[in-house]
């Protein structure tokens, strides 16, 4: 096996224990199409899983820190608690919550998705795949080409969803909110430019939770290479 097939073998190994599984066909062709019509969306799936996780994870941080600003109500020198009792209290603690998952300790953030068992698995694959220290360095070359490729994909991915935004706020501020617009125009605009906002959120999602599974699926590789190495 060339090194080139070695290495997206590596590579389809770990999609597949990313997205638990893989339809496998004796034909080429057909096997392109599972990967389009079922492994893309289980990706995809995949990834969003991971960011629901952590907005779920936001959201049991809100009533948390709702009861820690209570608790400075308490204290001498406080808040009053009249204040704390309004609307705007919620909005406080949900933005602490936001940020204490934005700015998550890197022990915590870089390791979302990533299992022991799946990186021992892997480093199994690679192990059987690789002859010596000097094979498995040049899995690693191989992986880094596509791990390139694969990042360039997505920042256009995340160019055109800025380009699309673009115009999308532009249509929205000239034929919605624009006072000079008769409102017969307005009305029929509406429509269109709702449906527009509705695709830019599916491929926004999409491209989100399509970046979140090829993290966890290249420092699936990362950690397993360092396994491989460590246990040669």
């Amino acid at each position: 096996m060339s090194i080139f097939n070695e290495t997206v073998s590596v590579v389809r190994e770990a999609e597949r224990l990313v997205i638990g599984g893989r339809l496998k066909s004796r034909w080429q062709h057909a096997e392109s199409t599972l990967d389009a019509i079922v492994h893309v969306p289980w990706f995809i799936l995949a990834g969003l899983q991971e960011r629901l996780a952590s907005f779920a994870f936001a959201a049991a941080l809100v009533p948390i820190w709702w009861c820690i600003l209570f608790a400075i109500t308490l204290l001498p020198g406080g808040p009053s608690g009249a204040d704390l009792r309004s609307s705007q209290s919620w909005i406080v603690a949900a933005i602490l919550a936001t940020g204490s998952v934005i700015f998550r300790l890197p022990s915590r953030s870089t390791s979302l998705g990533i299992r022991p068992l799946q990186i021992a698995q892997l480093a199994s694959h690679i192990r059987s795949i690789a002859s010596g220290e000097a094979s498995i360095k040049l899995l690693q070359s191989g992986v880094a080409t596509i791990n390139a490729v694969w990042m360039q994909r997505i920042t256009r991915i995340g160019w055109m969803l800025g380009v699309y935004w673009a115009g999308l706020v532009w249509a929205t501020s000239h034929w919605i909110f624009e006072t000079k617009i008769p409102d017969q125009l307005k009305h029929e605009a509406t429509f269109p430019i709702f449906a527009a906002f509705l695709i830019f959120l599916f491929f926004g999602v999409g491209a989100s939770s399509y970046a979140a599974a090829a993290r966890m699926v290249m420092q699936t590789i990362d950690f397993a290479f360092l396994d491989a190495s460590d246990r040669r």
